[in-house]
């Protein structure tokens, strides 16, 4: 079974997961880790627990908000466990790829998605000439 984890430095990904759940539905394998928040004063312990408690055959991706964060730090620590893995820089496009699609092995599937998310990442440009009416 595929588990997915959110971690974020404050309450990031219990909004993340709100906003996946708003559009995708209840999501049982999807979890969140809220850093620094009075309830997880770190992401060291949790995502320990999640790690240690995967049974045979399970697979966790933790998804963290920012490369080279604290809560990113300490997720690295498991990339070198087996069935686990570990992608920064946490976005809607990202997560909903990931909990809708059960189908495609993980591996796989990340590696699409990330691509997908990368598409998503745009500046918008004024319209030239653009009236309001347009709009």
């Amino acid at each position: 079974m595929r588990h997915i984890v959110l971690a974020s430095h404050g309450n990031l990904a219990a909004g993340m997961k709100s906003s996946v759940e708003l559009i995708a539905g209840a999501q049982p394998g999807l979890a969140t880790v809220c850093a620094y928040t009075e309830e997880c004063p770190t992401a060291a312990e949790p995502l320990a627990a999640l790690v240690e408690g995967l049974g045979e055959g399970d697979e966790l991706v933790i998804v963290t908000d920012v490369l080279g964060g604290s809560v990113n730090n300490e997720a690295s620590q498991f990339v070198n466990t087996p069935g686990v893995y570990v992608v920064t820089g946490m976005n809607l496009a990202f997560v909903l790829s990931l909990v809708v699609d059960a189908g495609t092995p993980t591996a796989a599937l990340i590696g699409e998605s990330v691509a997908e998310a990368r598409e998503q990442l745009r500046r918008m440009d004024p319209v030239p000439d653009a009236d309001e009416d347009d709009f």
